[in-house]
């Protein structure tokens, strides 16, 4: 395996690795964490379930992030779902696990990254991601980074006894290319 490590400006991204799961389980067990993320929150074994999922996963890329100056993991940023052939990537996410560092950008600095390795190494041409109607901050942040709005998925996830609409959002590769020629990226 290449070890890869893609650098920002405030954090740095590297696959994740075994050693995360302990951070990871902890995130995964925080009602406020995985409100965001549409689910309950995870018991240890079931939170190894998906970990390992994650790591062994042959159509996707999960990265964790680290601020500079810091060894320890603060969430993680991924594509999964990823359609070689057809060039796209049917899901996008972030998570910021220490609820600490929400609102200060180290989601959307990881997200730049993966965007940039999605559409660069990964040659793709369409990343798509699916965002809860609640989630405004991840909505804001996703629009920045030029994905649009495609549909709306009417009640399509329960999430604490309440149905919500899941929002559907997708770049392009040549939306990446103009941002970058527009220096916002």
């Amino acid at each position: 395996m290449i070890f890869l490590f893609l650098q920002g400006e405030c954090i740095y991204i590297r696959p994740l690795q075994a050693s995360d799961f302990e951070e990871l389980c902890v995130w995964y067990g925080d009602d406020q964490v995985t409100r965001f993320l549409g689910m309950k929150s995870l018991s240890m074994d079931k939170a190894k379930i998906l970990f390992d999922q994650m790591l062994n996963d042959k159509n996707g890329v999960y990265f964790g992030i680290i601020k500079k100056g810091d060894k320890r993991i603060i969430g993680y940023v991924f594509l999964s779902q990823i359609l070689r052939g057809r060039r796209v990537a049917r899901e996008f996410g972030i998570v910021v696990g220490d609820k600490n560092l929400w609102g200060q950008r180290y989601g959307s600095e990881a997200a730049k990254l993966m965007l940039e390795y999605g559409f660069e190494h990964l040659k793709l041409h369409r990343i798509e991601l699916l965002v809860l109607d609640f989630n405004e901050r991840a909505q804001h942040m996703h629009r920045k980074l030029g994905f649009v709005e495609e549909g709306v998925q009417k009640e399509a996830r329960l999430v604490n006894d309440k149905w919500h609409d899941v929002i559907v959002m997708a770049k392009l590769e040549k939306q990446e290319n103009h941002l970058k020629k527009e220096g916002i990226c």
